[in-house]
């Protein structure tokens, strides 16, 4: 899979409609400072590049983390400011980096902002 077979404008309204969604529901402040948390997962029927891909998000200065399963990747960026522009910021260059090397988004993430 490449950029131009991935929805991207579809990726951006699902953001800021959970963005919306935090801050209506749960309260969550704009602009309060978070650690944004990136998950991915291989694509299927394609080769998963993982050392490729880690590399990638660590020369952009992503910290990797351990993921939930073995094959999946797991990033944290921050901090940064909860605003849907700044989340799709780092969403879009991710998941630019992961179509090209094997893997899809599978959601994001942080930690309640104190």
């Amino acid at each position: 899979m490449d950029d131009a077979d991935w929805n991207f404008t579809e990726q951006q309204a699902e953001t800021v409609y959970t963005c919306e969604q935090l801050r209506d529901t749960q309260g969550v402040k704009p602009h309060s400072e978070i650690m944004l948390d990136l998950f991915f997962k291989p694509i299927e029927g394609e080769e998963a590049r993982r050392e490729a891909f880690e590399k990638a998000l660590a020369s952009f200065g992503y910290e990797l983390n351990e993921a939930e399963a073995p094959d999946e990747v797991a990033a944290t960026v921050g901090p940064i400011p909860f605003t849907p522009q700044d989340i799709w910021t780092h969403e879009e260059r991710t998941t630019k980096m992961a179509l090209a090397r094997g893997y899809q988004p599978d959601g994001w993430g942080f930690a309640e902002p104190e």
